[in-house]
């Protein structure tokens, strides 16, 4: 079952090595404000040999999974245009489309190592997020704080971010958010949100800051775990911004505080 995974242990491993369980932060398969429909490529790359990847689809407090693909070999490569789409064909009692969450990608074991990358795209726009390790370098956890840079309000750009919970074990996460502009100053109120175990969670921080009007530029989002069930890989953190005009969407990548 799901709740077995474990953190794996790497030898020598780099935080961006290839690793038996690879998060990839946003999947989405839904209509697009403007027009057209946003969708999710994901390549994977069999770096061992024989990686059977199962697929952790987290939307919300739940997840659905499949059995996503069978390596023929080391090296060897698949790309999937639209990955919702193919879990939906897998998993026809469950509607995919409509949908915004976070992939999970886990092999057999910890012999089999897989690398992953996510484009989301509309059209002629997109953007691209890395597979993210399940380590502590990539997440929030208490003591481990984090920050998403670049965030924007204004007539010409919105911005989002989103979250999900991934707490070794499955534990409740509470963190405090402040968005913080180019002269250290607050940007409205600090917030909190609590996510469930294995929660994906998106908003715009600006109106949860209670700054929904107005512009703001230069921020960036301080987010500090202040309490959690649960040590080690902890909370996958992301930014999006779009074109209020084009539509067009631009990845923000969320790095280490300290």
């Amino acid at each position: 079952s799901f709740m077995i995974m474990a953190c794996s242990s790497f030898l020598l491993a780099y935080d961006n090595s290839p690793g038996d369980s690879i998060i990839i932060p946003e999947c989405i398969w839904a209509a697009a404000t403007g027009g057209g429909t946003w969708t999710t490529e994901v390549q994977i790359t069999d770096m061992s040999s024989g990686s059977v990847v199962r697929a952790y689809f987290h939307y919300g407090t739940t997840f659905r999974w499949v059995t996503l693909w069978t390596s023929p070999g080391i090296w060897r490569s698949v790309k999937f245009s639209n990955v919702l789409a193919t879990m939906q064909s897998l998993d026809p009692s469950f509607t995919y489309y409509g949908r915004v969450g976070t992939l999970w990608l886990i092999t057999q074991d910890s012999s089999h190592l897989i690398q992953a990358q996510a484009r989301i795209y509309n059209g002629n726009y997109g953007k691209t997020y890395p597979g993210l390790r399940w380590v502590n370098s990539n997440t929030a956890n208490v003591g481990r704080n984090m920050m998403i840079m670049n965030l924007t309000q204004n007539a010409t750009y919105r911005t989002f971010v989103g979250f999900f919970n991934a707490i070794s074990g499955g534990f409740s996460m509470t963190v405090e958010f402040k968005i913080i502009d180019q002269n250290n100053n607050l940007v409205g109120s600090i917030f909190t949100k609590t996510f469930a175990p294995w929660e994906f969670k998106s908003f715009n921080p600006f109106v949860e800051a209670g700054v929904s009007s107005g512009t703001f530029d230069n921020c960036w989002l301080y987010i500090r775990p202040i309490s959690s069930g649960g040590s080690g890989a902890g909370l996958i953190c992301f930014g999006s911004s779009a074109n209020n005009y084009t539509n067009d969407t631009y990845a923000h990548i969320a790095v280490q505080f300290q």
